[in-house]
C-alpha cells in the first residue's frame, strides 16, 4: 500500500504553500483537486466568501472550477451535489501523475457520500496521496486521519519552511 501524507494546521499557516513548494522543488507531477476561497466583494466582507473546487494538474494548471459552497460566517450553504458530482469525478479521474493532491478536506464534505467514497477509494489504493485536512473533528475527517495508510504532519509557523524538504524525504 502507498503511504499518504496529509498536512494539517491552523488556517493560513502555509499548508498549501508547502505542497506547492515541494512540487516545484522536486518537479514531481500531480493531479487531483484544490479548493480555494474567493471573497464575494473585498470592499464588503460581510457578503461572505465562496468556496470553489478546481481540477489540479501540474501539467495543465488549475481548471474546471465549480462553486461548492457559500460562506457567510457562521452560516454555510454547501452544495453537496457539487462535491458528489464534480469533486468525486476529480478524484476518480486523478491518477495520471505521480501523486494525487487533495487540497483540502474539510467539514463541508461531511454529507457528500459519493465524494467521501472517492476519497477512501484513493486512500485504499496504491497511488500516493498528498493532501490537507482541516484541524476540526468530524466523523469523515477523523476517519481520514485514522486511515492506516495516512500519516499526518502538523504545519506550524515554526516548521513550515522545513515541510517541503520533509515531503521530499517522505516521497523520495
Amino acid at each position: 500500500m502507498a503511504k499518504h501524507i496529509f498536512l494539517t494546521g491552523e488556517i493560513q499557516v502555509g499548508k498549501s504553500t508547502a505542497i506547492r513548494k515541494f512540487l516545484a522543488n522536486t518537479g514531481k507531477s500531480a493531479d487531483g483537486f484544490l479548493s480555494h476561497i474567493v471573497e464575494v466583494d473585498s470592499a464588503q466582507p460581510e457578503l461572505g466568501r465562496e468556496l470553489y473546487l478546481a481540477r489540479f494538474d501540474t501539467e495543465r494548471g488549475e481548471t474546471d472550477s465549480r462553486l461548492a459552497a457559500r460562506v457567510r460566517f457562521p452560516n454555510f450553504e454547501v452544495y453537496t451535489d457539487v462535491f458528489d458530482g464534480h469533486g468525486a469525478e476529480l478524484l476518480r479521474s486523478a491518477g495520471a501523475r505521480e501523486l494525487i493532491i487533495m487540497d483540502e478536506l474539510g467539514r463541508m464534505e461531511e454529507d457528500a457520500e459519493a465524494f467521501k467514497a472517492a476519497v477512501f477509494a484513493r486512500l485504499d489504493g496504491g497511488q500516493p496521496v498528498l493532501g490537507v485536512v482541516k484541524m476540526v473533528e468530524t466523523p469523515f475527517l477523523d476517519a481520514v486521519r485514522a486511515h492506516p495508510n495516512v500519516e499526518i504532519i502538523t504545519v506550524t509557523e515554526q516548521n513550515r519552511d522545513d515541510v517541503p524538504r520533509l515531503l521530499e524525504k517522505l516521497f523520495g
